[in-house]
């Protein structure tokens, strides 16, 4: 093949066209005059005043004048043509590419030598007798003790909360000499609050009663849920479900009229007519006119349902006032 010819210069760019001339914006056209306000109509005269003493009659208004006609509006002048859009000029031409140059010539590569014949592979030799043990060496020098390690540490990154019913996770975010723990641990799921369950019941008056006559609460307080229920001026409390309960009793007490003294009374909260432990309040009375305040709180497990509460003095004949007895029900009984 020939040699190819030494590479051309890109040709000169073509001048751009002219631009066309801006056309000439129209008048404006001249706003039309605004026509004149009609006048305002005379006023009516106002009736005259009527003497004091009775209201004479309100003259009569007079009539509102005719409001003028509103000139016409003039008319807006025509738009102006807009100008033709100049013509742009024709691109130039792309000039002729170049005649690439010619390659040099690689020179020739000589020829590989034959490769020699493989020579037989000889006789193995008579293996010769054992020789004799040679004496022990000594003993090389003990190496050098190598250093001291570094001590690993553990140390706690961020703790996490994770999405509920999610697993919890520890992952290394150190390195394997100095661990740094990073804990996620999932958030629990959200407990319910239990509604509020409670009875409270009083009883200003004073009241008289027999050793054994229990006391009565002839007001409700306050009263949630069905759990307790009380009728006013009763002696009885009613639970309707089982469950662990709280009961706090508080009221003032004296001895009834009575030939013999010291007076022992005990008062007490009773379950079903048993006394319930820890629930029992004694005082010795040394006179008629002695009086002390008595309370007692303890918890209750109610494991049937219904089941009456009463407290009862006992011992002697009372006197009983300000009174009061409040019954809250804590939660279910513990498995």
């Amino acid at each position: 093949m020939g040699p190819t010819g030494p590479q051309g210069y890109p040709g000169p760019d073509g001048a751009a066209g002219p631009t066309g001339p801006q056309g000439i914006a129209g008048p404006v056209g001249a706003t039309g005059p605004t026509g004149p306000q009609g006048a305002a109509g005379a006023t009516g005269p106002t009736g005259p005043q009527g003497a004091a003493g009775a209201a004479g009659p309100t003259g009569p208004q007079g009539a509102v004048g005719a409001t003028g006609p509103t000139g016409p509006q003039g008319t807006a002048g025509a738009t102006g043509p807009t100008g033709p859009q100049g013509i742009a000029g024709p691109a130039g031409a792309t000039g002729p590419t170049g005649p690439q140059g010619a390659a040099g010539t690689t020179g020739p590569t000589g020829p590989q030598g034959a490769a020699g014949a493989t020579g037989p592979t000889g006789p193995q030799g008579i293996a010769g007798p054992a020789g004799p043990t040679g004496p022990t060496g000594p003993t090389g020098p003990a190496g050098n003790e190598g250093a001291a390690g570094t001590a690993a540490t553990f140390a706690v990154g961020t703790v996490t909360t994770g999405d509920p019913g999610t697993d919890a996770k520890v992952t290394n975010s150190g390195t394997s000499q100095n661990a740094i723990l990073d804990f996620t641990i999932p958030q629990g799921p959200t407990g319910t609050t239990p509604p509020v369950s409670l009875l409270s019941a009083y009883s200003a008056p004073i009241q008289s009663g027999a050793s054994g006559d229990p006391l009565e609460f002839d007001r409700n307080a306050l009263s949630y849920g069905t759990d307790i229920s009380h009728t006013a001026g009763s002696s009885d409390f009613t639970i309707n479900q089982p469950g662990v309960y709280s009961v706090q009793f508080h009221g003032v007490l004296s001895p009834a009229d009575s030939d013999f003294f010291p007076v022992n009374i005990v008062t007490s909260l009773e379950s079903d007519g048993s006394i319930v432990p820890g629930a029992s309040v004694p005082y010795n009375f040394q006179s008629a006119g002695d009086s002390t305040p008595q309370s007692f709180s303890v918890p209750l497990v109610v494991s049937k349902a219904p089941t009456t509460l009463q407290v009862v003095p006992t011992g002697s004949g009372y006197q009983a006032s300000a009174i009061a007895l409040d019954i809250t029900r804590l939660g279910d009984i513990p498995t």
